[in-house]
C-alpha cells in the first residue's frame, strides 16, 4: 500500500469558538510518491469565510507546510500554528491578508482507531480513501488574528490522522461528521458509500468510554442545493441507540482531486443529543455534478 502513486498521511484539525461563533478548520497532507505535499487552513466567521491552500513538494518536515505547523507534546497537547495570509474566500478579486494563529489543542479521550470498527470486507472498502485512522476530540485555546481582527480562542473540536490511498475521486460520497456537548461528551462518524457498499465507522465518547459505532443512518436535508439539517442515527457495537440532530450555521467549499471532480463542502453546524447543545463539523465530500 505504501508503493501506490496516491498512498498519504495527514494531519487535520478544527476547532469552533461559540463565545466567538467563529471555526477553523486545517489539513497537511503528504503524497510522498508524488512528491507531494499540500495544505489548506480556513477560517469563518458571521461575516465572512478566510483560507490559504498550498501544494508543494515533499520535503523533510511533513508537518509544516506554507506557514501552517503542527507539533505534538510529550504530553499530548498540540500546538497549532500559522504564519502567513489568507483571502476572502467570497471577494470577486482576492486580496492576501496578513494572519497568525497559536492553538494549544488538548485531547480529551483516547484515540480512536476506526479499525475496531469495521470487518475485513469493509476494511477493503474503505482502502482507498484511509487504511489508517485515528479520531479524537480536544479544546482549543490561544490567539487567531487575521487583518485587524484580534480573536482569544477557547473552543472545542476534532482531529484525524490517516495514512494510506487518498484517492479524492474514489468515493461515491462520503460524510463525515463531529460534535462535542459541554466539553466532556462527543461523537464523530464517517459514513463511506462506495461501489461495493456503505461503510460506517466511528466513536461515541460517553461515561469515560470510547464507545465503537458501527451503524449510521442520515436523513439530509437540502436549502438551496446546500446541506441544511440532518439528523443522525447512530448504533455502537454493543447495541446502544444514539439519536441526534444537527442545523447547518455556515459552510465553506474547497474541489478537490486530480481534476476537482469532488467538491468538499464543510459546514459548521450546531447539535442537539438528549436535551445537550453542542457544536462541530459537518462535512460532505459529492461528485461534481
Amino acid at each position: 500500500m505504501k508503493d501506490h502513486i496516491e498512498y498519504n498521511e495527514s494531519l487535520y484539525f478544527n476547532y469552533y469558538d461559540e463565545g466567538n461563533d467563529l471555526t477553523a478548520f486545517m489539513r497537511i497532507g503528504n503524497k510522498p510518491n508524488k512528491d507531494e505535499k499540500s495544505m489548506f487552513f480556513v477560517v469563518m466567521t458571521p461575516e465572512r469565510t478566510y483560507g490559504f491552500r498550498q501544494t508543494t513538494h515533499c520535503d523533510g518536515d511533513p508537518d509544516s507546510i506554507g506557514g501552517l505547523t503542527f507539533k505534538r507534546s510529550d504530553s499530548g497537547t498540540w500546538a497549532l500554528s500559522y504564519r502567513g495570509v489568507v483571502v476572502d474566500m467570497g471577494a470577486e478579486q482576492p486580496v492576501p491578508i496578513p494572519a497568525t494563529m497559536d492553538i494549544a489543542w488538548k485531547s480529551q479521550n483516547p484515540e480512536m482507531d476506526y479499525k475496531r470498527c469495521v470487518n475485513e470486507e469493509q476494511a477493503e472498502m474503505s482502502s482507498k480513501v484511509a487504511s489508517e485512522h485515528l479520531e479524537q476530540f480536544g479544546i482549543a485555546d490561544g490567539t487567531l488574528v487575521i487583518g485587524k481582527e484580534s480573536y482569544t480562542i477557547h473552543g472545542t473540536g476534532e482531529r484525524d490522522s490517516s495514512a494510506g490511498v487518498r484517492d479524492w475521486g474514489s468515493p461515491r460520497m462520503w460524510a463525515w461528521i463531529n460534535s462535542v456537548f459541554m466539553e466532556k461528551e462527543a461523537f464523530n462518524i464517517t459514513k463511506l458509500s462506495t461501489d461495493m457498499g456503505d461503510v460506517d465507522a466511528g466513536y461515541f465518547y460517553i461515561d469515560g468510554d470510547n464507545r465503537p459505532l458501527n451503524q449510521v443512518s442520515i436523513d439530509l436535508r437540502y436549502e438551496g442545493g446546500m446541506p441544511s439539517s440532518f439528523t443522525l442515527s447512530m448504533k455502537d457495537m454493543s447495541g446502544s441507540s444514539y439519536d441526534v440532530d444537527g442545523k447547518v450555521k455556515r459552510y465553506a467549499m474547497l474541489p478537490m482531486g486530480n481534476n476537482n471532480e469532488m467538491m468538499l463542502v464543510e459546514t459548521i453546524s450546531e447539535y442537539v443529543w438528549c436535551g445537550k447543545k453542542g457544536y462541530g463539523i459537518a462535512e460532505f465530500l459529492v461528485r461534481r455534478g
